[in-house]
């Protein structure tokens, strides 16, 4: 079965937290086999960790993402989204609104797929969705 679901970083973050969001957690565990995260997401993660220094936190953020890249399917952001996100930009832009380069990103890649953006960060994507065909929902409420 195709993912339905393309997680947002702050939504992966979740994990890596003492005390998670247990909607998200509950959430997760329901839709597990049919979410994914997008590219752009994983070079959000891979650099978040790269940046710390050596010790625990990084080598237990490090085992995180080496297991999340091993259990969920990361979708590309290929050409056909990269086309999706400078019309959306462009349009937004037209409004006196600015997209931030990689929750755009994000957006255009689960739109390109036909896939729910699940975020915490509803607010950042209203624009988006406004411009585009573009579903989210918020697992943490």
């Amino acid at each position: 079965m195709n993912p339905v679901y393309l997680l947002d970083t702050n939504v992966v973050s979740e994990f890596t937290k003492p005390y998670p969001n247990e909607n998200v957690i509950q959430s997760y565990e329901a839709y597990r086999t049919i979410s994914a995260i997008s590219s752009v997401t994983w070079q959000e993660l891979v650099h978040g960790v790269e940046r710390l220094p050596d010790g625990k936190r990084k080598s237990r953020l490090q085992n995180f993402i080496d297991g999340l890249q091993n259990n969920v399917p990361i979708i590309e952001y290929d050409a056909f989204a990269a086309r999706i996100c400078g019309e959306v930009q462009a349009k937004c832009e037209n409004q006196g609104v600015s997209l931030g380069s990689y929750d755009s990103q994000i957006a255009a890649t689960a739109l390109a797929n036909g896939m729910i953006l699940v975020t915490h960060n509803t607010r950042d994507f209203e624009p988006f969705c406004q411009n585009s065909s573009l579903s989210m929902v918020d697992w943490a409420s």
